[in-house]
């Protein structure tokens, strides 16, 4: 496989093939128009509920919208409504299925469970079935899924496993049960650790572990999914091979990664808290020594990274109100942006990608700066002053990163085609973004509200204060309504944008709260390795599709060389760094009209 710079950054990868079961291919439907060729499937679903497991069943039909636009029904048997979890869950299954394969936006879904449950463990079993639909195949009787899901497709853990298969051994009917990687030793409710498939062999059944949801509808189906479109690497113990293939072009965008590491090196100057100025500097650093390589590409993503660290530094120095005076400017200046590339003609598919890359940092620019100003005008909680000041400096420096961004002159390759279905990609983004900060909100922030006994605003501003990343996601929900008033229908590329930086910035901190923590004697870097894996590969598989059609996109592959250096650092958290990149390079697939080949 062709390996794109970005993935390399000078770096050998120490990520590890074996066992992660890399089947499927990119954009291969049955169906040339990306329709989907089953109408009805139903799945066996496995969850916990409290102490207890469920063995329930789920009804998924998917038929085209022609032209009506995408619309998705989820409904459980219980008249309290659909819990938000469940919502996320099924919107970013039908959001991973959908870039995956390049199936068509306008498509109608239904999603009935028989029971109600309020976890990700049915997001895995969602896309597979998706998928199954899509290419025309049945679900085999007698296996059982359980795990949540990736835009990108791995499988992460979920918890109450030993309670879902201790539910499957006792009401029968399932013979194998798919588990996420590293989890067949698990804890079970009461603390204790369990060998799930010992559990399972006293109902007869076996369990396994699967990584990526083309491993488990390999399984479920009996079927391969089609020929890759993009093969990957046999499976071996060797690590994954950087190559640079791909000549650096180092002129606007070089510059404009100087001017960004100035201006960060600049903020660093007044900062004095070490906890704060090192890790920045340490950013800065490893964002010069790219730039000194000739990685101009990730060295964008790391100085912007830098910048943003650098800010965070500075402003822990300034009075609050110092800090906090010009949030109305910079949000003002970010929605003339955002209105500017609205009105944007980009011709080729590198002019998108830098749009793509200006909007969205427009949009946290803007949500940010508002943020601010409600925080300093109408403080809820002791912590209001601090958040109000961390999302101002956030909001200066992602208004400097859209400036640079915008500026840069148009040009590159890649052709874009006329027809596609771009608003229906930016519906589907932007809803299931509302779907994961709605299901964040209501598990994160309640919890926080019920645990420090306070209303859930003064629980928000605590979260907000504690945590940056947290804190864009919540800036953006809170900012949702505005920003699409100046985007509305989900038309344009702003609007593309909005949707974009909506959904890449809460999936990875919604998933972050729903991680398992595995019994202390089981060491969890294998199963880690496998999902960084299946996230690498298919990324730079994403990347390589629009490489061939001429383009360089250096805006999604700086951001593929830093999730691939953060999955180095980090190997426990490091798949949920490709999420942008992956979501990024698909959505320019469709702008190409090669989402399905």
């Amino acid at each position: 496989m062709r390996r794109t710079a970005a993935a390399a950054v000078a770096l050998v990868s120490v990520l590890v093939l074996s066992g992660c079961g890399l089947q499927f291919s990119l954009g291969f439907g049955t169906g040339s128009d990306g329709r989907f060729e089953g109408s009805e499937i139903t799945v066996p679903v496995l969850y916990a509920s409290g102490k207890k497991g469920v063995l329930a069943a789920q009804r998924i039909t998917a038929s085209s919208a022609d032209g009506a636009g995408l619309s998705v029904d989820i409904t459980e048997n219980d008249v309290s409504g659909v819990d938000p979890v469940t919502q996320s869950a099924t919107w970013t299954a039908v959001t991973a299925a959908t870039l995956l394969t390049g199936a068509r936006p306008d498509t109608a879904y239904t999603f009935g469970f028989d029971t109600r449950l309020a976890t990700p463990a049915a997001g895995a079993v969602t896309a597979v079935g998706v998928l199954a639909l899509y290419y025309g195949t049945e679900i085999q009787s007698g296996v059982a899924l359980s795990g949540a899901v990736t835009p990108f497709g791995a499988i992460r853990p979920v918890a109450g496993l030993a309670e879902q298969v201790a539910a499957a051994v006792e009401a029968g009917g399932i013979d194998t049960i798919l588990v996420p990687a590293g989890q067949r030793m698990v804890r079970n409710a009461q603390g204790e650790t369990v060998d799930l498939d010992q559990l399972a062999a006293t109902g007869g059944m076996t369990v396994t572990e699967v990584a990526d949801i083309a491993g488990a509808y390999a399984v479920m189906t009996g079927e391969d999914l089609p020929e890759a479109a993009f093969p990957t690497p046999p499976p071996s113990p060797s690590p994954l091979p950087t190559a640079v293939d791909v000549a650096e072009d180092d002129g606007p965008l070089g510059a404009a990664v100087d001017a960004i590491l100035e201006a960060a090196s600049a903020s660093l100057e007044t900062a004095t808290d070490p906890a704060l100025a090192d890790p920045a500097r340490t950013a800065l650093a490893n964002a010069s020594a790219l730039r000194a390589g000739g990685e101009t590409e990730a060295a964008f993503a790391a100085a912007t990274t830098a910048a943003d660290a650098a800010a965070l530094a500075a402003s822990a120095q300034a009075p609050a109100e110092e800090a906090t005076a010009d949030s109305a400017r910079v949000r003002e200046a970010a929605g003339g942006l955002l209105d500017g590339l609205a009105e944007r003609s980009p011709e080729t598919l590198d002019d998108l990608d830098a749009v793509l890359r200006a909007a969205t940092a427009a949009t946290e620019a803007y949500a940010l700066a508002r943020y601010a100003e409600d925080m300093s005008a109408e403080p809820v909680d002791d912590s209001s002053v601090p958040a109000a000041t961390t999302a101002a400096a956030l909001a200066r420096s992602s208004l400097r990163t859209a400036q640079a961004v915008s500026g840069l002159p148009a040009g590159g390759g890649g052709r874009l085609v006329g027809d596609a279905d771009l608003d229906g990609v930016a519906s589907l983004l932007r809803r299931a973004g509302i779907a994961a900060g709605d299901a964040y909100r209501s598990r994160v922030i309640a919890a926080r509200a019920d645990a420090d006994g306070i209303d859930v605003d003064a629980a928000e501003a605590r979260v907000a204060a504690a945590d940056p990343a947290a804190l864009r996601a919540l800036a953006l929900a809170r900012a949702r309504d505005e920003l699409v008033e100046r985007a509305p229908d989900d038309r344009g590329w702003a609007a593309l944008g909005i949707a974009l930086v909506g959904y890449t910035r809460v999936s990875p901190v919604l998933a972050a709260t729903q991680a398992v923590r595995p019994p202390s004697d089981v060491d969890a870097a294998d199963a880690a390795a496998r999902r960084i894996a299946v996230a690498d590969e298919y990324t730079v598989s994403a990347v390589d599709a629009l490489t061939e059609t001429g383009a360089t996109t250096p805006f999604v592959r700086g951001a593929l060389a830093e999730a691939t250096i953060d999955a180095q650092a980090t190997p426990a958290a490091g798949a949920a760094g490709y999420v942008t990149p992956f979501v990024t390079a698909r959505v320019l697939a469709f702008a190409a009209g090669v989402e399905r080949s």
